[in-house]
Protein backbone atom coordinates (compact mmCIF):
# COMPACT_ATOMS: atom_id res chain seq x y z
CA UNK A 1 0.00 0.00 0.00
CA UNK A 2 3.15 2.24 0.86
CA UNK A 3 4.56 1.57 -2.23
CA UNK A 4 1.64 2.69 -4.47
CA UNK A 5 1.34 6.05 -2.34
CA UNK A 6 5.18 6.64 -3.89
CA UNK A 7 4.69 5.88 -7.05
CA UNK A 8 1.51 7.79 -7.30
CA UNK A 9 3.38 10.91 -5.40
CA UNK A 10 6.56 10.24 -8.30
CA UNK A 11 4.05 10.03 -10.97
CA UNK A 12 2.16 12.92 -10.09
CA UNK A 13 5.46 15.39 -9.41
CA UNK A 14 6.46 14.40 -13.17
CA UNK A 15 3.20 15.56 -14.35
CA UNK A 16 3.30 18.83 -12.42
CA UNK A 17 7.16 19.13 -13.31
CA UNK A 18 6.35 18.54 -17.14
CA UNK A 19 2.99 21.07 -17.10
CA UNK A 20 5.46 23.43 -15.66
CA UNK A 21 8.10 22.92 -18.56
CA UNK A 22 5.40 23.26 -21.17
CA UNK A 23 4.41 26.72 -19.56
CA UNK A 24 7.35 27.95 -19.27
CA UNK A 25 8.36 27.02 -23.13
CA UNK A 26 5.24 28.46 -24.24
CA UNK A 27 5.04 31.31 -22.25
CA UNK A 28 8.52 32.30 -24.03
CA UNK A 29 7.42 31.55 -27.48
CA UNK A 30 4.18 33.15 -26.94
CA UNK A 31 6.54 36.53 -25.68
CA UNK A 32 8.33 36.19 -29.06
CA UNK A 33 5.29 35.86 -31.15
CA UNK A 34 3.78 39.38 -29.72
CA UNK A 35 7.44 40.95 -29.91
CA UNK A 36 7.17 39.85 -33.31
CA UNK A 37 3.58 41.25 -34.13
CA UNK A 38 5.40 44.78 -32.94
CA UNK A 39 8.02 43.95 -35.37
CA UNK A 40 6.27 43.34 -38.41
CA UNK A 41 4.11 46.26 -37.84
CA UNK A 42 7.37 48.50 -37.13
CA UNK A 43 8.83 47.01 -40.84
CA UNK A 44 5.35 47.82 -42.72
CA UNK A 45 4.94 51.23 -41.33
CA UNK A 46 8.55 51.62 -43.29
CA UNK A 47 7.01 49.64 -46.14
CA UNK A 48 4.59 52.01 -46.34
CA UNK A 49 6.60 55.05 -46.00
CA UNK A 50 8.44 54.13 -49.28
CA UNK A 51 5.13 52.95 -50.95
CA UNK A 52 3.57 56.27 -50.46
CA UNK A 53 6.40 58.22 -52.01
CA UNK A 54 5.93 55.58 -54.79
CA UNK A 55 2.67 56.46 -55.28
CA UNK A 56 3.21 60.23 -54.40
CA UNK A 57 5.94 60.42 -57.15
CA UNK A 58 3.13 58.14 -59.56
CA UNK A 59 -0.04 60.32 -59.54
CA UNK A 60 0.98 61.95 -62.82
CA UNK A 61 3.74 62.54 -65.18
CA UNK A 62 3.62 66.15 -64.35
CA UNK A 63 4.02 65.24 -60.31
CA UNK A 64 6.98 62.69 -61.44
CA UNK A 65 8.18 65.55 -63.11
CA UNK A 66 8.45 68.02 -60.24
CA UNK A 67 9.58 65.08 -57.75
CA UNK A 68 12.97 65.94 -55.42
CA UNK A 69 14.79 63.27 -57.50
CA UNK A 70 14.29 61.72 -60.59
CA UNK A 71 11.19 58.38 -60.68
CA UNK A 72 13.46 56.33 -62.78
CA UNK A 73 16.52 56.58 -61.03
CA UNK A 74 18.59 53.43 -60.16
CA UNK A 75 18.98 53.77 -56.59
CA UNK A 76 15.32 54.76 -56.52
CA UNK A 77 14.00 51.40 -58.87
CA UNK A 78 16.58 49.34 -56.43
CA UNK A 79 14.38 50.57 -53.13
CA UNK A 80 10.86 50.22 -54.77
CA UNK A 81 12.10 46.23 -55.59
CA UNK A 82 13.60 45.28 -52.18
CA UNK A 83 10.43 47.69 -50.69
CA UNK A 84 8.21 44.82 -52.67
CA UNK A 85 10.47 41.88 -51.32
CA UNK A 86 10.27 42.95 -47.94
CA UNK A 87 6.27 43.74 -48.52
CA UNK A 88 5.88 40.36 -49.62
CA UNK A 89 7.77 38.76 -47.26
CA UNK A 90 6.71 40.52 -43.96
CA UNK A 91 3.40 40.68 -45.26
CA UNK A 92 3.15 36.90 -45.75
CA UNK A 93 0.97 34.31 -43.25
CA UNK A 94 2.03 35.05 -39.65
CA UNK A 95 1.76 31.09 -38.64
CA UNK A 96 5.26 30.23 -38.85
CA UNK A 97 6.85 33.57 -38.35
CA UNK A 98 9.47 32.11 -35.97
CA UNK A 99 10.33 29.01 -38.25
CA UNK A 100 13.86 29.37 -39.26
CA UNK A 101 13.43 29.96 -43.42
CA UNK A 102 10.76 32.69 -42.14
CA UNK A 103 13.33 34.23 -39.84
CA UNK A 104 16.28 34.12 -42.35
CA UNK A 105 13.62 35.63 -44.70
CA UNK A 106 12.79 38.51 -42.94
CA UNK A 107 16.32 39.27 -41.60
CA UNK A 108 17.08 39.49 -45.73
CA UNK A 109 14.12 41.82 -46.80
CA UNK A 110 15.25 43.95 -43.96
CA UNK A 111 18.38 44.41 -44.80
CA UNK A 112 18.06 44.62 -48.32
CA UNK A 113 15.35 47.29 -47.91
CA UNK A 114 17.63 49.08 -45.26
CA UNK A 115 20.57 48.86 -48.44
CA UNK A 116 18.50 50.33 -50.69
CA UNK A 117 17.68 53.25 -48.65
CA UNK A 118 20.65 53.99 -47.26
CA UNK A 119 22.15 53.81 -51.35
CA UNK A 120 19.04 56.28 -51.91
CA UNK A 121 19.59 58.40 -49.08
CA UNK A 122 23.45 58.56 -50.27
CA UNK A 123 22.74 60.23 -53.25
CA UNK A 124 23.89 63.64 -53.94
CA UNK A 125 21.74 66.07 -53.93
CA UNK A 126 21.16 68.07 -57.54
CA UNK A 127 19.76 71.34 -58.66
CA UNK A 128 16.13 70.91 -56.44
CA UNK A 129 17.78 69.68 -53.69
CA UNK A 130 17.85 66.48 -51.88
CA UNK A 131 16.64 63.44 -53.30
CA UNK A 132 14.81 62.25 -50.29
CA UNK A 133 12.10 64.70 -48.83
CA UNK A 134 12.97 65.39 -45.41
CA UNK A 135 10.14 64.49 -43.51
CA UNK A 136 10.49 61.29 -45.44
CA UNK A 137 14.07 60.53 -44.14
CA UNK A 138 12.59 61.50 -40.62
CA UNK A 139 10.03 59.16 -40.33
CA UNK A 140 12.34 56.36 -41.38
CA UNK A 141 15.15 56.77 -39.67
CA UNK A 142 12.40 57.14 -36.61
CA UNK A 143 10.72 53.96 -37.50
CA UNK A 144 14.03 52.24 -38.30
CA UNK A 145 15.11 52.88 -34.84
CA UNK A 146 11.96 51.32 -33.32
CA UNK A 147 12.69 48.11 -35.26
CA UNK A 148 16.41 48.09 -34.49
CA UNK A 149 14.88 48.64 -30.59
CA UNK A 150 12.16 45.93 -30.94
CA UNK A 151 14.42 43.43 -33.10
CA UNK A 152 17.14 43.43 -30.51
CA UNK A 153 14.31 42.84 -27.69
CA UNK A 154 13.03 39.92 -30.28
CA UNK A 155 16.58 38.25 -30.23
CA UNK A 156 16.80 38.74 -26.44
CA UNK A 157 13.80 37.07 -26.16
CA UNK A 158 14.70 34.52 -28.59
CA UNK A 159 18.16 33.43 -26.75
CA UNK A 160 16.30 33.21 -23.43
CA UNK A 161 14.00 30.21 -25.38
CA UNK A 162 16.47 28.83 -26.63
CA UNK A 163 18.54 28.77 -23.39
CA UNK A 164 15.61 27.00 -21.74
CA UNK A 165 14.98 24.06 -24.36
CA UNK A 166 18.67 23.49 -23.70
CA UNK A 167 18.18 23.50 -20.25
CA UNK A 168 18.92 19.84 -18.75
CA UNK A 169 15.56 19.05 -17.46
CA UNK A 170 13.72 20.60 -20.75
CA UNK A 171 16.37 19.37 -23.05
CA UNK A 172 15.07 15.63 -22.31
CA UNK A 173 10.97 16.56 -23.24
CA UNK A 174 10.92 19.60 -25.08
CA UNK A 175 11.25 17.38 -28.85
CA UNK A 176 8.52 15.57 -27.47
CA UNK A 177 6.51 18.53 -26.73
CA UNK A 178 7.00 20.11 -29.61
CA UNK A 179 9.33 23.16 -29.02
CA UNK A 180 12.90 23.33 -31.22
CA UNK A 181 15.55 25.74 -31.24
CA UNK A 182 14.72 29.47 -33.14
CA UNK A 183 17.17 31.03 -34.85
CA UNK A 184 17.27 34.77 -33.96
CA UNK A 185 16.50 37.35 -36.56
Amino acid sequence: MSQTIYVWLILACGLFWLVGVYNRLMRLRSRALDVSAALDKQVMVCVRLVATQAAATDQSDEASAQAPFAPFDECWLQLLQANRFAEAVWGASRKNRLSDEAQQRRAESWGHLQDAWNAWLAQPPDLAGARVPDTLAIEWEANSAKVLVIKEALNRILESYNDAIQQYPARCVSGILGFGAIAPL
